[in-house]
Order: C-alpha cells, then structure tokens, then sequence
C-alpha cells in the first residue's frame, strides 16, 4: 500500500537479532520494547512529543482497501490518505483517535464516517500524541478499551467504515495469540462490561467467541465523491464538518510522513 519513509517496527528486546537479520534490506526502524501489545505501543508512543500523529497498524495486515461507488479499490498512496485522515480529525477539533473499518467487504462497508459508538480497531488506527489519551492495562480486548475510554472522556473516535484491512483475527500463530485464552476474554469483556455499562453489553458471537456491541448506534456523516477516479484514488472524500453542512477539508499536495509503527 505503499509505506515507506519513517516506518518503525517495535519486536521485543529477545528477538531484535532475528528482527535485525530478516529486515536488512528493508528501510525500516526497528525498536525493540518490553513484550506484549500495550507496553509496546506505550513505548512507540513515548518516543514522540506530545502533537505527533502515529499510525500503528500491525504485521498481519495483508490489505487496505477503499470503497469507492459500491465497489473496492487498491490505496495507490497510503500517506495521502492518512494525511487526510487527520485532516478530519482536526477539523472535528476533539477526537484524537480514528479507525478503519475492520475487514474488507463490499456489503458491509459504507461511504460514511461511524462517530462515537464504534469500535476502533487495534490493527490499523492514528492517534494524536496526547497525554489525555490513556492506554489501555492489560493486552486483551485493548483496543476496545481504548475505545470506550475515549468515548466516555467525551472525544468521540472516527471510524471510516470505506477504508477496509484485511487481516486474520484471532488465527494467526504467535504474537498475543500464545497468551490468549478463553478465561482471559471472559474477564477483560466483563471488566469492560462493568466499566462501561451504559456505553457496551457483552455478546455472544458464533462459536462461542466472547465480544461487546455498543448499545447505541452511532452518528453517521455521509461522505462527499473521492479525489480522484477509481483507478487512482489517493486520498479520501470529502467529509462533512457536520450531518447537514458538508466541507471538504484541504488535502495537501505533498503532506508530511507520519510515523508508521508495526507491533509485534
């Protein structure tokens, strides 16, 4: 999709060597921290000042896509998007969080923005740099948690449900995946349960797979035609400032690289 520039790759201290050796070739940081997803974004996070948009998005991710009149596209420019996609979040002048949808499916998707009640999830999302945007505890459920910690700060996240990841959750080998366990779902869904009682309600997914649903939709904001045609879209549609004024917000020509930061 197109990464390149200040990419970082954060793997834990132990296996920095291997890391190191299979990278060589590739113009990329890597940075090793504590293991586990929490203490490593916690580390990424603390190595830029206070202002800086970070994208973090994870090693699994094998596609970004974008719907673009009913259909998917391929993201030729994927830092023309994501400046864009800050560009929103600044117009909005509060939220310092937004997100993606989280798969690529063509019924599911919409030319829309989900503000608020939504899910934000951990594989491909920006933040804000700033301190009043606490990371989660424990690694489990964390990107929910991020969620709802937000939402009931009163910054209401930015899902945009036309930009889609592909990515295998819960199947890929390694990673959080040798740590899990059902107990360990159970207790962080009904923690956050619990924390967020009038926020989310524990659901009960087929196969038996614990998750949250929030219990009020969220505020939808329809979106305005891409920039550009299908074959070469690299930015994102004009969004509107509010349900009934829309406003396209400036994309910049030649915008600045953002950190981009794969967690092991």
């Amino acid at each position: 999709s197109g990464f390149m520039g200040n990419l970082l790759i954060c793997v834990p201290h132990a296996e920095l060597p291997t890391y190191t050796e299979a990278l060589k070739d590739y113009p990329v940081q890597l940075v090793g921290a504590e293991k586990g997803l929490v203490k490593q974004r916690k580390h990424i996070r603390s190595m830029f000042a206070e202002g800086q948009e970070i994208v973090f998005i994870d090693d699994d991710v094998t596609r970004i896509r974008i719907m673009y009149g009913r259909t998917i596209h391929p993201i030729t420019n994927i830092h023309v998007t994501v400046d864009t996609l800050f560009q929103c979040l600044h117009n909005m002048e509060g939220p310092l969080m937004w997100g993606c949808y989280p798969m690529i499916n063509r019924d599911w998707m919409k030319e829309r923005m989900s503000i608020g009640n939504c899910y934000v999830v951990g594989a491909f999302y920006g933040i804000i740099n700033d301190p009043r945007l606490v990371e989660p505890v424990i690694d489990e459920c964390e990107d929910w948690a991020r969620s709802l910690s937000e939402q009931k700060a009163g910054r209401a996240p930015v899902r945009f449900d036309w930009l889609g990841i592909d990515t295998r959750y819960f199947k890929n080998s390694g990673g959080m995946q040798q740590d899990r366990s059902p107990e360990k779902r159970r207790a962080a869904v009904e923690a956050l349960v619990a924390q967020y009682s009038d926020i989310v309600k524990l659901k009960n997914r087929k196969g038996g797979h614990l998750d949250l649903k929030a219990l009020k939709k969220p505020v939808y904001l329809e979106l305005g035609p891409l920039a550009g045609p299908p074959a070469t879209v690299t930015a994102a549609p004009a969004v509107s400032a509010s349900p009934h004024t829309p406003e396209a917000p400036p994309v910049a020509a030649s915008p600045p690289l953002r950190p981009s930061c794969s967690v092991q």
